[in-house]
């Protein structure tokens, strides 16, 4: 071929791409179901894209041993004055509404109360998926009952599978979850799902479903520890049953291992009940088995110790925070009370990002009345919201932070402020902006390849950054109060 016609068929080639490059958004487009293609923009081809991504170096340094820690003090002890070191400056600290510390007071002395008195005070650190597998919340309830006593991974599903790092739990396949996630929005405040965000009841086995004669259902479920060492999630004293809505008897049998421990009767009641059980010693395997004609709903089972802190992991999968309204305001309100909740942490955001909407005034108004209501329920009530997560998106060859994300960020800060609540900024404590690749790229990965998710190694850092800023507030209070 002649050099002439060459440069002419590559000319040909270059203005007809040059031409699909302009007239093409410059995104995905879908050709067949699971496949797409995109065309890079004349722009991006002529000026490629100019990322740079945040450094992380002072968050890598989060993963040596832990340094922040109140003053020691045994329950016996009064206070003791820390040394004025104690309080330093944290990467990311606390925000309150016009800079009043005292806000959190009231849960300070919470704190304080615990060290001398018999009470347990739960901490329910409620989240989108960005929890699940105890993420976060796993490193919090170490150092809080590290610093104050306590044990157990406090309340779980009774009746799902599920993996935590220090606890794991098995079951029958006949159980039945209602989640407030599957539900229409109509009847809001009246559905009964407690303070999981769900119940569960035991069904019959398929095979016994065209049964002419009604047998007793059987439903079971297993908590085995993982030993992990330090660890006191596996250390539990005591197990409660909250469950309501039944009016027939159903038998409950508990084990350790093979042991029976003791066998008990689900009393019937139409208002919410409780079925416990003490141990001398904490159980190697705990399991429990129902059998009655019917079940109830179970709101959930409680794993903890009569003094002390726990701090429950609640993650609800595809949750943006703005589905507390839809719960049953009374029956929240009693779990609340039994179990003596004395602080929320609020983490959301993941499942807003997708959307990328200009403006999320509809989300701060959203969530400011779901914080209103969880403060109604009980007037004392502290809460904490966490901002939302770095949450990136490609851009060419590179990863660049979707433009919501600050958006949601502040949406959420403004509402948490506003409802007298503390807000914490975890975006700036990552790194900010187009932080994320920093994290899935580091050495050792701290977060998962969708670019939004934590993974175990960094949700530890996040838990440590946060607990960081949480205890040296804590500190400074008994200083103020030792002077």
């Amino acid at each position: 071929m002649k050099p002439i016609r060459i440069f002419l068929l590559l000319l040909i080639v270059f203005l007809f791409f040059g031409m699909v490059s302009i007239l093409t958004p410059d995104r995905d487009l879908s050709i067949a179901k699971g496949f797409s293609v995109r065309f890079p923009s004349l722009k991006r081809v002529l000026k490629p894209a100019d990322i740079e991504y945040a450094n992380i170096a002072s968050v890598l340094q989060q993963k040596r041993s832990d340094t922040d820690s109140l003053v020691r003090m045994a329950k016996t002890d009064t206070l003791k004055r820390p040394d004025s070191s104690t309080v330093k400056l944290v990467s990311q600290p606390l925000d309150y509404p016009a800079d009043d510390k005292s806000v959190l007071y009231p849960f300070f002395r919470e704190l304080d109360k615990s060290l001398v008195s018999n009470e347990c005070i739960h901490i329910l650190h409620y989240g989108d998926s960005q929890l699940e597998g105890d993420r976060i919340t796993d490193y919090l309830r170490s150092r809080f009952q590290a610093e104050f006593g306590g044990s157990g991974p406090g309340i779980l599903p009774l009746g799902e599978e599920a993996y935590r790092l220090a606890i794991l739990s098995s079951v029958s396949g006949n159980w039945e979850k209602h989640n407030l996630m599957g539900t229409r929005y109509k009847n809001q405040g009246s559905h009964p799902y407690g303070p999981l965000g769900s119940y569960f009841r035991f069904a019959s086995a398929p095979e016994d479903s065209t049964a002419a004669i009604q047998k007793p259902l059987e439903a079971w479920i297993t908590f085995r520890g993982k030993g992990i060492s330090g660890a006191k999630t596996d250390l539990y004293q005591r197990c409660r049953i909250f469950y309501e809505n039944y009016q027939q008897p159903v038998k409950v049998s508990f084990y350790n291992g093979d042991v029976r421990l003791k066998t008990d009767t689900l009393l019937p009641s139409r208002s919410l009940k409780e079925c416990d059980l003490a141990f001398p010693d904490p159980p190697t395997s705990l399991t429990i088995r129902f059998t009655g004609t019917g079940s109830p709903d179970f709101y959930g089972i409680c794993l903890d110790s009569p003094s002390g802190i726990s701090v429950d992991n609640i993650p609800i999968r595809g949750s943006s925070g703005l589905e507390f309204t839809r719960m049953n305001p009374s029956l929240l309100t009693e779990m609340y009370r039994i179990l003596n909740v004395k602080l929320l942490i609020l983490q959301f955001g993941v499942n807003v990002v997708p959307g990328d909407l200009d403006d999320y005034t509809y989300y701060e108004n959203g969530l400011y009345s779901q914080i209103c209501q969880l403060k109604k329920l009980n007037p004392g009530l502290c809460i904490i919201v966490i901002g939302v997560s770095d949450a990136s998106r490609k851009n060419g060859d590179l990863y660049e932070t979707y433009p919501c994300v600050e958006k949601i960020l502040n949406a959420q800060k403004r509402a948490a402020l506003k409802s007298g609540c503390v807000f914490w900024n975890l975006y700036e404590a990552m790194g900010g902006k187009n932080s994320m690749p920093s994290w899935v790229f580091a050495k050792e990965p701290l977060a998962s390849t969708d670019f939004l998710h934590f993974n175990y190694t960094g949700a530890r850092i996040v838990g440590k950054m946060f607990y960081s800023a949480f205890i040296n507030d804590y500190n400074e209070y008994i200083l103020t109060k030792t002077q």
